[in-house]
């Protein structure tokens, strides 16, 4: 289904993560059960460096994937992701705990309702993998409360 001009106006940036974590055996149990090497693995304990050059210490041990797409639909994002990996399902061991497919949204207009929505077989892919789907989503504020989109909404200002 296609974004409407609105929608994709308020949506800032959007990404997904397909992946594992807290699990206990090493990551590479995982990359060589399923073929496949993750963009991201972490094991518990270990330093790591965040996107804004912070030093943090690693709570659990991971193993994701990113989806690689430039694109406002959190669809697409997640459909490039999960073909990926299409066919794997059977790949899976108790022993990696539950996938999980996890959202990032960055909207600037997030009191109309918006937000991530899902096709039906983008659900359907998410489900054959019995994932689990979780949501990180931002508030953008707007420079100068500008107007948004063609109907020229404009955002909710904060209490002083």
């Amino acid at each position: 289904m296609a974004l409407s001009d609105f929608y994709r106006s308020t949506i800032v940036k959007v990404s997904a993560t397909f992946g594992f974590s807290g699990f206990k055996c090493p990551p590479e149990v995982i990359t060589k059960a399923l073929s496949i090497s993750p963009d991201e693995i972490a094991v518990k304990g270990s330093k790591r460096i965040l996107r804004n050059g912070h030093e943090t210490i690693c709570p659990v041990t991971y193993w994701s994937l990113e989806s690689r797409s430039k694109s406002k639909d959190i669809n697409v994002h997640i459909k490039g992701l999960l073909a990926r990996i299409a066919g794997r399902q059977n790949m899976l061991r108790r022993e990696f705990g539950r996938p999980s497919v996890s959202v990032t949204w960055f909207g600037n207009y997030l009191y109309a309702g918006s937000g991530p929505f899902y096709e039906a077989d983008v659900l359907q892919q998410i489900a054959s993998w019995g994932a689990m789907l979780w949501h990180d989503i931002y508030q953008v504020d707007q420079e100068a409360n500008q107007p948004i989109g063609k109907l020229g909404l404009q955002r909710i200002p904060k209490n002083s």
